[in-house]
């Protein structure tokens, strides 16, 4: 290793240094919940003092951490030799089939801080960090693979892309604990080496960068489910390489080969693809077992069809689709700067912004296009005909020699740009790689956002390359100052909008000063003839820099600076009273977003989660909640949560048909065990032993006690739950019902009219005007529609247009049901005004006449009053916990006319 390498080296490891410390600089505020203030962030942290996390996954994996730490194993109870959770999918629980990379890094990390660090850490408190800390090493693998293609500034160009990728930021800050941590360490690891293994011609070198590449995909199968992703992208990569390699004549002269096949299969990318295939057959076994590498290519199949709307499970509707991550994203975010900001709201602000895209663009089409160049010429541009005489060498010696077991420390060289455009070699793999990369990528983008974080990495890399061949551009052939100029003034907007979206003045003040250092470098510093390079071309470069990571950089730091927990003290402390005050047998239901937290701090089993959400259980969970049957939300619960599906899947073997079997479920369950019994035998033809058995499963003698949560987070969410609940077996589809939640008060005095505003937008204003009269049981509402210029109602073609026409409407005052009744003119309206009143303060909803009578309305809006199938048990700001009464029983709390004021 000359001193070369090893300056080299050196001044690598201390960029790495510094961008480690930057990255986790800007991660860190996270914790500290700076955009809340220190009254409201009272109720944002446990008692220890510590925020909540960030978002409900973090706290299945912590539940799996503290396991693993507690008892040795990540389950509640041992079955036939595997892990099984009893806190998941009521009542039977699930066998834990999940990656556990997470959970035995956390355990080695609380081991090590309680060891090394002193004190007694806790496995939350570790966990709190461990994304942060473990994330922010993707700095290393970022480096490297960039420095290898690109120059020093390139790699730190690159590497800041990818490490701060909206996406992947958003999902590894402090509090966020999931698996996201390793996505880019492991797959920037098994790419680099993959292709490590096949640019370099020492066969040493090509075994180690083979087991290399092996060694961090299976350690990323531990990880992560997405891995077979990168098996199936490299494995098509592979593939498409060795078709361009033949077609390109990429390696020895065929010449010295009887035919283009025999030549094809002594070249050195088909040893390494065999390499690699037996390498990573062998390896990926132990890690996976041979049934799972031989599943692997099924189970890619699956992944990319997560999202597929035509898909549905057991003939109940595909629950993906109301997963945010699982709709395909925007191209760009709303609004006219959106394109120049890195952020989660869309493609392009997700790999950085739009001088990413073009700049990696750029550099693509030139790796493409000199490929194209090169398919008719030797290995490098500087080749030019046969060597002579005395240069040659034969053919079997340098046969021989190709294959010898040599290895030499000056193989391990740093690249760049410079040598991949000036060998064939070189250039069409990387062209060939960062293709297959794009493409495959995309498409699967078009899948889901989820996938954003995917194709961060070829552009990254590709913007890395963009800054190393402009850089020689600009210092060896650019020398037309006005278009330095040019140059200078468009990265310093570049530069100047992320950073206004901070603070304006910041922003004004970016654009300043690399303006006036272009145009003072340009035009007001004398050229110097001993100056090889001029001062102003380092300055334009440094301004591309500039422009290209600042979106990334402001993006990462707005992210930290708005962190908001996923939860706060009042469903925490609402899971607390049941954990203290329920049976252990008691089943927590609600929507599946909060389960696992409901898991962890009630330590109770719930109907289902963030990872059990199927299409059955939202189906039925969203008609309890959606149905005006309150029996009906009984007997769903009843059924559910101590049967479980069987009476489902049997009337299935039965009938053979999801939607048949589910309508006479909707008709039995309301109805006693005997008359649902009778029904089932007079009107659906079962015999009476069928229907016995159906009955033990959907009317259980002895139902498991449940808890339903009704928070004021299912309100916006109702367009979902509905959607669901109001399946259609026969179409397969569905409508889906809302809630309009206000976002303030309105202030209402007796005797006066005040407007609150529904809808604002394109001229037109929709406003719900309250009424209030001097009297008792005085007060009125409506909903209009006018100019939002003229207040004139608006009309087409002689007709009222109201897009929230109101046909009924519920007024509540200091807790008691003062109207409940039609609007009279408004008959064909679709929505159900619900106006909720405190002295002089109004709060006013707007409800899809279908929900108005709904379960969840009339448990959370009207606090259960008038029925007697709930029973309200606690509650906390925003959240009410209700009891069902499987005898129908009730009692005063559930009685009282009192309502939520969400």
């Amino acid at each position: 290793m000359n001193k070369q390498t090893i300056l080299t080296i050196g001044k690598s490891l201390v960029i790495i240094l510094i961008l480690l410390a930057v990255v986790f600089a800007l991660k860190a505020p996270a914790a500290d919940l700076p955009m809340l203030g220190d009254d409201i962030k009272a109720s944002y942290v446990d008692s220890s003092g510590m925020p909540y996390f960030s978002e409900m996954d973090s706290y299945y994996n912590l539940r799996l951490t503290e396991n693993y730490a507690d008892h040795g194993h990540v389950g509640d109870e041992i079955i036939n030799n595997s892990a099984w959770d009893m806190h998941r999918y009521a009542p039977d629980g699930n066998k834990i089939n999940y990656e556990l990379g997470i959970v035995y890094l956390t355990n080695w990390m609380h081991d090590m801080a309680n060891t090394f660090f002193g004190g007694n850490h806790s496995v939350r408190e570790v966990a709190f960090w461990t994304g942060a800390i473990i994330s922010t090493l993707a700095v290393i693998p970022a480096f490297i693979f960039s420095r290898r293609i690109s120059n020093d500034w390139g790699a730190i160009v690159a590497t800041l892309i990818i490490v701060l990728a909206p996406n992947y930021f958003a999902h590894t800050f402090p509090g966020f604990f999931d698996t996201d941590m390793f996505y880019y360490i492991f797959s920037l690891l098994f790419v680099f080496f993959f292709v490590e293994c096949i640019r370099t011609d020492n066969l040493i070198l090509k075994v180690i960068y083979a087991i290399l590449s092996i060694a961090s995909i299976g350690l990323f199968s531990l990880s992560w489910t997405g891995y077979i992703f990168y098996v199936g992208l490299m494995g098509i990569f592979a593939v498409v390489y060795l078709i361009v390699c033949y077609i390109f004549n990429i390696g020895d002269d065929q010449s010295q080969y009887p035919s283009k096949l025999s030549w094809f299969i002594h070249q050195k990318a088909l040893l390494s693809i065999i390499i690699l295939g037996v390498i990573g057959f062998a390896g990926l076994a132990v890690f996976k077992g041979v049934d799972g590498v031989i599943g692997i290519f099924g189970s890619l199949t699956g992944l990319l069809s997560l999202q597929s709307a035509s898909v549905v499970v057991g003939g109940f509707p595909n629950v993906l689709i109301s997963v945010a991550e699982m709709q395909a994203p925007n191209m760009v975010g709303a609004g006219m700067n959106a394109m120049f900001l890195a952020n989660t709201n869309g493609f392009i602000n997700g790999i950085g912004g739009i001088a990413v895209f073009f700049s990696s663009l750029i550099v693509l089409y030139i790796l493409v296009s000199r490929a194209w160049k090169f398919r008719s010429v030797g290995k490098t541009v500087k080749q030019v005909g046969k060597p002579g005489k005395g240069e040659r060498v034969a053919a079997a010696k340098k046969l021989d020699d190709d294959r010898k077991f040599k290895f030499d420390l000056t193989d391990l060289k740093f690249g760049g740009s410079d040598e991949i455009l000036s060998d064939k070699k070189l250039t069409v793999l990387y062209a060939t790689l960062f293709v297959v990369w794009i493409v495959i990528t995309a498409l699967a983008v078009t899948r889901g956002s989820r996938f954003i974080t995917t194709i961060v990495l070829p552009f990254g890399l590709l913007a890395g390359m963009f800054i190393s061949y402009a850089t020689d551009y600009i210092k060896n052939r650019l020398n037309n100052d006005k278009i330095l100029v040019v140059i200078g003034v468009f990265c310093a907007f570049l530069a100047a909008v992320p950073l206004a979206t901070i603070n304006t003045m910041y922003g004004i003040a970016m654009f300043a000063v690399i303006t006036a250092f272009t145009l003072i470098t340009v035009y007001g510093i004398k050229p110097n003839a001993s100056v090889k390079v001029p001062i102003k071309k380092y300055v334009i470069v440094a301004a591309i820099i500039v422009a290209l990571v600042t979106p990334s950089i402001c993006g990462a730091y707005q992210t930290s600076e708005n962190v908001v927990p996923g939860t706060s003290d009042p469903m925490w402390n609402s899971m607390e009273w049941i954990k203290e005050t329920q049976s252990d047998d008691t089943v927590i239901t609600s929507w599946w977003d909060f389960g696992y937290l409901f898991e962890i701090a009630a330590d109770k089993q719930v109907t289902f989660d963030g990872g059990s959400q199927t299409g059955s259980r939202a189906f039925w969970l969203g008609q309890a909640m959606g149905t005006d049957n309150l029996d009906l939300s009984v007997g769903i619960f009843r059924m559910l949560d101590t049967t479980g599906e069987r009476a489902t899947q049997k009337l299935v073997e039965i009938t053979g048909d999801t939607g048949q079997s589910v309508g006479i479920l909707l008709d039995i369950l309301p109805k006693s065990s005997s008359d649902a019994q009778k029904t089932l035998v007079d009107t659906y033809k079962l015999d009476s032993s069928q229907a016995k058995e159906i009955i033990n499963l959907t009317h259980p003698s002895n139902p498991r006690p449940v808890i339903f949560v009704a928070s004021s987070d299912m309100l916006s969410k109702a367009g979902w739950w509905s959607y669901f609940g109001h399946w259609n077996f026969e179409n397969q589809s569905s409508e889906n019902y809302n809630y309009l939640v206000p976002t303030s008060t309105v202030q209402v005095a007796p005797g006066q009219t005040n407007n609150y505003t529904l809808l604002s937008q394109g001229g037109m204003t929709v406003n719900m005007v309250i009424e209030r009269g001097n009297g008792n049981n005085t007060t009125t509402a409506h909903v209009d529609s006018v100019y939002t210029q003229t207040g004139e109602p608006i009309k087409i073609n002689d007709s009222l247009y109201n897009p929230y026409n109101a046909s009924n409407m519920i007024i509540i005052e200091n807790g008691y049901i003062m109207k409940n009744e039609s609007i009279k003119g408004a008959e064909d309206g679709n929505f159900t005004i619900f106006l909720i009143g405190n002295d002089n303060e109004y709060t006013p909803f707007l409800i899809s006449n279908e929900l108005t009578n709904s379960m969840f309305t009339r448990l959370y809006l009207m606090g259960g009053a008038g029925q007697n199938q709930f029973s309200l048990v606690h509650s906390e700001p925003g959240v009410m916990l209700f009891k069902v009464n499987f005898d129908g029983s009730s009692n005063s709390t559930a009685s009282r006319n009192t309502t939520s004021t969400a």
